[in-house]
């Protein structure tokens, strides 16, 4: 098991050539966030997506830190 986040990965983890790849579910998890709301960032844009071969969106370890970096960049407004 692999510990990410404090989210302890229960799930074998999917790889595309060499890279580790995550599901929208497991990112969700480990963002601490919903699923709609990470369908909603890369619908607007906000977040860049790869697709597996079932046409299926995936994110490596990389994009997860470089989502997490952005939404630690984001200014909360009343």
């Amino acid at each position: 098991m692999m510990m990410y986040n404090n989210y302890i990965m229960r799930y074998p983890i999917k790889k595309i050539g060499k890279l580790k790849v995550y599901t929208v579910t497991e990112t969700a998890k480990i963002l601490g966030v919903s699923r709609p709301g990470i369908y909603h960032w890369f619908k607007k844009g906000w977040v860049k997506v790869k697709r597996d071969f079932r046409n299926l969106p995936v994110f490596t370890e990389k994009d997860i830190k470089k989502i997490n970096k952005w939404r630690n960049t984001l200014k909360v407004t009343k």
